[in-house]
């Protein structure tokens, strides 16, 4: 179920920067490429970034952005949800919950479980 107000996409403030971060060591981003991402212990996640011109990895942390009108969660149909990134192995948006449920919303209007997407 949807809330009422639903809207297509997340407010573009919310939306992740596309481009790629500058190196911290030698400050280009022509040559840096996303490694992928990581969970440390502690729990909190990042995503590994690597120059190839210096060579230097470093991380960022991983950003949900919230939004109001999210679509309900379609294991617990909580209210509370989050848009964290665009999905990417299905066109889409992936999305969480307060409880920690991924799915993918497509553009269609699909929601698509992320353990179904693989």
């Amino acid at each position: 179920m949807m809330t009422p107000n639903q809207v297509p996409f997340p407010p573009v403030e919310q939306w992740p920067v596309l481009a790629a971060p500058d190196c911290p060591t030698c400050r280009r981003s022509a040559d840096v490429a996303w490694i992928g991402p990581a969970t440390f212990a502690e729990g909190d996640e990042v995503n590994v970034w690597r120059c190839r011109t210096c060579p230097t990895d470093w991380f960022i942390p991983v950003t949900h952005w919230p939004v109001l009108d999210g679509p309900d969660c379609p294991h617990c149909r909580t209210v509370v949800t989050c848009w964290a990134a665009l999905a990417p192995e299905t066109p889409g948006d992936l999305w969480l919950c307060e409880h920690g449920h991924e799915f993918v919303l497509t553009p269609e209007g699909l929601i698509i479980f992320t353990e179904d997407a693989a």
